[in-house]
């Protein structure tokens, strides 16, 4: 394997461990709009406290390792998704400002914060699915605007993304809290895994029509055998959802982000960009690669941080494993 690619899934790895931990929180600011009682809230807002800054450690790696690795690619999102970046980059800062002020007003804030942590989730869902279908882009730059990325595909792509994450915090919910408050997640968890499971199976059906270039690679025999394990996975946790098992639920969802973001990986390489107004024009990890010496002496300091990493968020998940109550954590 060759160092581009290694790169490539390396920060698949990195992406979809943004996902798996970040992704819950993003899940449990959305459910807020769904949680009526104020204590109810502030239990919620309390499992994921100690965590949700630290899990995003993960996506500042992904982004950083994307800019040094690959360069040109971030002249080419900026220049396509400009608007979009700088909206998300919005959102992940008044994401942090709403979490710190919901102490002056709660029932502003909490709004806020809700609202923001699944426009996150759409947006970024957006994103994806242009990079899977493809942008009308040419030698001449992008031909579009910020509304030209709201296609079809990636909106189905967004909702996807959206209610997955808030499928993953209701089970992070049901994992972390008892009573009333848990058995109404749990019905959260089984509604919004249903809505999960019905947009993946629009997006496939999605990438055959919009996508068939992507849609090629998933037919591949590793392709076919990962959107398997992650059908099989995805209707498990309907069935444990219903039997009561929440931590075996959690993980399994927890699972699901880090292979669905392979297969969207794999589906795409080895281009990072393929136009639909110029089926000639692609850009592949190597054409927008630094160089190899780069690639290669960056690599190994990289996966020893994400080793770091690792290691700090299991500590800290441990140290504050254990059921939230509302006498808890700080809000």
């Amino acid at each position: 394997m060759d160092y581009a690619t290694a790169w490539f899934y390396f920060s698949a790895f990195l992406l979809g461990m943004y996902l798996a931990f970040d992704g819950f929180d993003l899940g449990i600011g959305t459910l807020l709009f769904f949680v009526k009682d104020q204590k109810d809230r502030d239990v919620l807002v309390n499992t994921i406290a100690p965590v949700w800054d630290g899990n995003e450690v993960w996506f500042i790696t992904w982004g950083a390792g994307i800019f040094a690795m690959w360069p040109a690619l971030y002249a080419v999102l900026f220049s396509t998704f400009y608007l979009a970046i700088w909206l998300l980059a919005f959102l992940l800062i008044f994401r942090a400002v709403s979490f710190e002020f919901r102490n002056r007003n709660k029932e502003l804030w909490d709004k806020l914060f809700a609202l923001v942590s699944a426009l996150i989730a759409l947006v970024l869902g957006v994103v994806v699915g242009n990079l899977v279908q493809g942008i009308p882009i040419d030698a001449k730059g992008f031909h579009g605007s910020l509304l030209t990325l709201f296609r079809p595909f990636p909106l189905i792509v967004g909702l996807f993304v959206l209610f997955a994450v808030t499928w993953h915090g209701a089970n992070w919910a049901v994992y972390k809290t008892t009573g009333k408050l848990q058995e109404q997640m749990r019905k959260h968890a089984f509604n919004f895994w249903l809505l999960t499971v019905i947009f993946l199976l629009l997006t496939v059906i999605g990438m055959k029509i919009w996508a068939p270039l992507r849609f090629e690679r998933a037919l591949t025999p590793l392709g076919l055998a990962l959107t398997l394990i992650i059908l099989i996975a995805g209707l498990l946790d309907g069935y444990l959802i219903k039997k009561g098992a929440e931590k075996l639920a959690f993980y399994i969802s927890w699972l699901a982000f880090p292979l669905v973001v392979f297969l969207i990986y794999y589906t795409m390489y080895p281009y990072w960009v393929i136009s639909t107004t110029d089926p000639n024009f692609k850009l592949s990890i190597y054409d927008l690669a630094a160089s190899p010496l780069t690639l290669q002496a960056v690599l190994g300091v990289s996966v020893i941080l994400a080793v770091i990493i690792m290691a700090y968020t299991l500590y800290v998940y441990r140290a504050f494993g254990g059921k939230v109550t509302e006498a808890e954590g700080y809000y």
